[in-house]
């Protein structure tokens, strides 16, 4: 008995994760990004999009083209070089916005294909969590951020960041 319930209890969580991303809206930010979110994003400034599902975890993309010249050296034209200089400067510029948030080291993942940075801090005063996943494409950055409550589940996040694609 006690192995039906805990299938039935797995099938149960499976059908509304399933239907929690049923209703997302897929937007496209360029000619080459598109990403589902739970409801349509709205834009709060130049480069910034968010939106917010009913249990009020926040998710946002910033859409960024990189100055190469910023980054190179007088003697470097080595992009590679010109990317990892980017990333300290936007990393530095995410833990100085958000002092209340205990922010770790950058992780790097693969997602969708693209090679993908990952930040997660911690704010101890509300307990909420925020997670951040960087890529690069060409001469763009994208930063896809969610904010997620303590006690909510992390469904919701971990769909939104596979849930975009990339047009050729």
């Amino acid at each position: 008995m006690p192995k039906k319930r805990y299938l039935v209890a797995i099938l149960i969580s499976l059908n509304l994760y399933a239907t929690a991303q049923k209703n997302w809206v897929s937007q496209k930010f360029d000619d080459k990004l598109t990403i589902a979110f739970p409801a349509e994003a709205k834009k709060v400034s130049e480069s910034t999009y968010i939106a917010r599902d009913s249990t009020g975890t926040v998710f946002g993309v910033v859409v960024v083209p990189i100055d190469k010249n910023s980054f190179l050296e007088a003697t470097s034209t080595d992009s590679l070089l010109t990317r990892i200089k980017f990333l300290d400067v936007v990393v530095g510029g995410i833990k100085a916005k958000m002092p209340k948030y205990a922010i770790g080291d950058i992780k790097v993942n693969q997602v969708n294909n693209m090679k993908t940075y990952s930040l997660e801090g911690i704010n101890e005063e509300n307990k909420s969590t925020v997670y951040i996943n960087i890529f690069l494409l060409n001469d763009i950055s994208y930063s896809l951020t969610c904010f997620v409550t303590a006690g909510i589940s992390t469904a919701n996040k971990d769909f939104f960041f596979k849930g975009f694609s990339i047009s050729k």
